[in-house]
């Protein structure tokens, strides 16, 4: 396990080469160093957006378009939905004591 001669060879070799053993531990230093800062700017990135999604409210609803899945009164299934202004209106009228904020995005 513990080779004395192996060990001896070993410091033999760094001291005759030493600008090779400097370089080597210094891009090994390096290395290291630009990792630790790498995946410091990725968790601090990972931080900040969390920030920025946390502001955002809780109780939001989202409502976009889809397909149909089945059919309906004769109509096919796999049909696009579409919405109109009048739904969101309808929808404003019918809950408007249910909504706080109202926005529409088409």
């Amino acid at each position: 396990m513990f080779d004395l001669e192996r060990w001896e060879e070993i410091f033999e070799t760094i001291s005759k080469n030493k600008l090779r053993t400097f370089l080597t531990g210094l891009s090994v230093a390096s290395g290291i160093f630009i990792l630790v800062v790498l995946l410091g700017i990725g968790e601090g990135m990972r931080n900040g957006i969390s920030k920025e999604f946390e502001q955002d409210a809780a109780n939001i609803l989202y409502v976009w378009t889809g397909a149909t899945s089945v059919e309906y009164k004769g109509l096919n299934p796999g049909r696009r939905i579409q919405m109109k202004n009048g739904d969101f209106d309808f929808t404003v009228q019918k809950h408007q004591d249910e909504l706080e904020y109202k926005s529409s995005v088409y």
